[in-house]
């Protein structure tokens, strides 16, 4: 039997690999077609009958520990649904493409004075890392602030949640501070005016309220 031609073999693996990365390019460029032509995002309130699958999402490794400590029962989601329902403060809502209806996550807002809150948002599992996440925050900007009258927007998130912290940036919101008193901890926000248009952060003139780590952190990127 005759020898394998190495050479041929890397030549077909560097051809395979170059194939590969035209393919997911065109898949990348596939993404960004559709969400162009979605019509955006849709938030409105969930449906009971939406909550088992929206169950299964959270319930995935790695993304339970946003809302729960650990894996819940879909009973005890449930009944935690029907008490955010109940609750004025608290916004359960669906996010849907808009031209679709596809229902491609979920997210809980708080409601408290003038401030809306983000405690939970959840893209499923086929649908990261498309944009889908961005493209949620700024509706979320937008309909807390158009429809909730709200002054504010706040949310706080992981440091080593890096693609939260990118769809975060994307979406607009800035650093406001750091804790690790339990966890460590960023708090962003966005307020009216900078979402309007009326007054950037640097025309504010006002020094960010930041903790001596996230200042040696940002530091340390320069």
């Amino acid at each position: 039997m005759d020898q394998p031609n190495q050479r041929k073999i890397r030549t077909a693996g560097a051809q395979i690999g170059e194939h590969s990365a035209q393919l997911e390019g065109l898949r990348n460029e596939l993404r960004q077609l559709e969400r162009l032509y979605s019509g955006g995002i849709y938030l409105r309130q969930t449906t009971e009958n939406e909550l088992r699958q929206i169950w299964g999402w959270i319930n995935r490794p790695g993304i339970r520990n946003h809302l729960y400590a650990e894996r819940v029962s879909f009973e005890t989601f449930l009944a935690d649904w029907h008490s955010w329902v109940a609750n004025a403060e608290m916004h359960a809502l669906a996010i849907e493409i808009r031209t679709t209806r596809l229902l491609i996550g979920f997210m809980l807002l708080q409601y408290d004075a003038d401030t809306v809150t983000v405690k939970f948002v959840i893209i499923r599992p086929d649908y990261r890392a498309r944009g889908y996440g961005t493209d949620t925050l700024i509706e979320t900007v937008r309909y807390a602030f158009e429809e909730l009258g709200a002054e504010h927007v706040t949310l706080q998130v992981s440091p080593d949640n890096g693609p939260a912290l990118i769809c975060f940036e994307n979406a607009g919101f800035q650093y406001l501070s750091y804790t690790d008193i339990t966890q460590q901890t960023y708090m962003m926000g966005i307020e009216r005016n900078e979402w309007a248009g009326e007054e950037t952060v640097e025309e504010q003139d006002i020094t960010p309220q930041l903790s001596a780590p996230l200042k040696l952190f940002f530091e340390s990127e320069e």
